[in-house]
């Protein structure tokens, strides 16, 4: 099982995906191998959205004996890059409004600019990995911005979130998933 220390592992090393993060790690692709303080996990699928900005991964845990298990895997969202315009306006737009399309015309004055947003975006990443592993116990887990889609994608789907700073995401969920995440959202810790 993996532990509230890994889930902030992972909440911290989905950054990594991000090339405007100052931690940026373009070796963290799919396929590849990589170590957090002490444990190692594989990357199974990865998204950077040039579009509107999210960030994703999903990842295994990779056992003493180098064993790759999909029994149970994590999907992690990034939170806010402040020097990335599109995660402020989805911070403005999403989390504060509650819309999942993303409005770039103000920086994009000419034309209209509505796109999916980084909920869209999330909720169809995690729809690929639970097509893909349909046997595996899927989690979530994020930081800030990354919990909101973290805390939306496991309310959504009955899924267990551990994640850390998230807003409620009330504003976007189903009536389902509200009910759900009403029930299942407990105090994520401190990070």
């Amino acid at each position: 099982m993996i532990s509230d220390k890994q889930y902030k592992g992972l909440s911290d090393s989905v950054y990594w995906l991000d090339p405007k993060h100052g931690d940026y790690a373009p070796e963290m692709r799919k396929g590849s191998k990589f170590n957090y303080k002490g444990e190692t996990y594989k990357i199974l699928r990865t998204e950077n959205n040039s579009k509107n900005g999210m960030q994703a991964m999903a990842v295994a845990p990779i056992d003493k004996h180098g064993k790759v298990g999909t029994t149970e895997m994590v999907i992690a969202y990034a939170g806010t890059n402040f020097s990335d315009t599109k995660d402020r306006a989805t911070d403005i737009q999403t989390v504060i409004q509650g819309n999942k399309k993303l409005d770039l015309s103000p920086m994009h004055p000419i034309k209209e600019s509505k796109i999916d947003g980084q909920a869209n975006s999330a909720q169809k990443f995690a729809d690929e990995v639970k097509a893909k592993y349909s046997n595996s116990v899927i989690t979530t887990t994020g930081h800030s911005l990354g919990e909101y889609l973290a805390l939306m994608i496991a309310a959504e789907n009955k899924w267990r979130n551990i994640g850390f700073n998230g807003p409620d995401p009330s504003d976007v969920l189903t009536n389902e998933a509200k009910y759900v995440s009403k029930l299942n959202i407990r105090k994520s810790p401190n990070r």
